[in-house]
């Protein structure tokens, strides 16, 4: 550890300090000002090696915490900002959100390569609306399962960009970790728990309780 290899340098240090003291000339006495010097120097490493390890304390306690709060939410409904879905036998599912009312809007389902395979219909109105997408491609064919992307261009009536939010919304059925921290998985697909918008109880489980 780098506090084990401080100590041993400052006892050698104070070793060597003692004897150069103890058989310093009189009428030539050792500059002083130097080992001054390096003893501020020593105690400033000490302060960033603590001040490191305070950090390190500190991070392990919030990776803790993040990871006990997506355990918390296996079973629960939540809602998460993603433009991504899995596509199953019933289909992929987004929630759009508009800011403000649309003159014009376009949805296009995009695969993992990024090539638009779908159109989709979407409501101009301000506020949310559920789009469904039943695996339909554009040539009629059906779409192997798998995670796809839905693309959201809307405008208000003077032609500006509108930013619409995007989000999925499930059941979390499992938690993975891994070096980018601690991922919630809903209908097959991983997500971030910082993307999470909002979390549920599930109904039909507290009904049972």
């Amino acid at each position: 550890m780098a506090t084990t290899q401080l100590t041993a340098n400052f006892d050698t240090f104070l070793t060597l300090l003692t004897a150069q003291l103890q058989n310093q000339d009189p009428l030539d006495p050792l500059d002083t000002e130097k080992f001054t010097e390096q003893l501020v120097q020593f105690s400033s490493v000490e302060q960033s090696i603590q001040t490191n390890q305070n950090l390190e304390t500190l991070i392990g306690l919030q990776a803790s915490a993040s990871n006990g709060q997506a355990l918390s939410m296996i079973g629960q409904t939540a809602e998460v900002a993603s433009a991504e879905a899995r596509l199953n036998e019933t289909g992929a599912e987004w929630r759009v959100t508009l800011p403000d009312q649309a003159e014009q809007i376009a949805l296009t389902v995009q695969n993992e390569n990024g090539e638009t395979i779908a159109v989709l219909e979407g409501q101009t109105n301000q506020g949310e609306q559920v789009i469904h997408w039943n695996g339909e491609r554009r040539d009629g064919t059906q779409a192997p399962q798998g995670t796809y992307t839905l693309n959201v261009v809307a405008s208000d009536v003077t032609g500006n960009r509108l930013d619409a939010q995007i989000a999925i919304n499930g059941r979390v059925s499992a938690v993975t970790f891994d070096t980018n921290g601690a991922r919630i998985e809903i209908g097959g697909a991983a997500y971030n728990v910082a993307d999470v918008i909002r979390v549920s109880q599930n109904l039909n489980e507290a009904n049972k309780s």
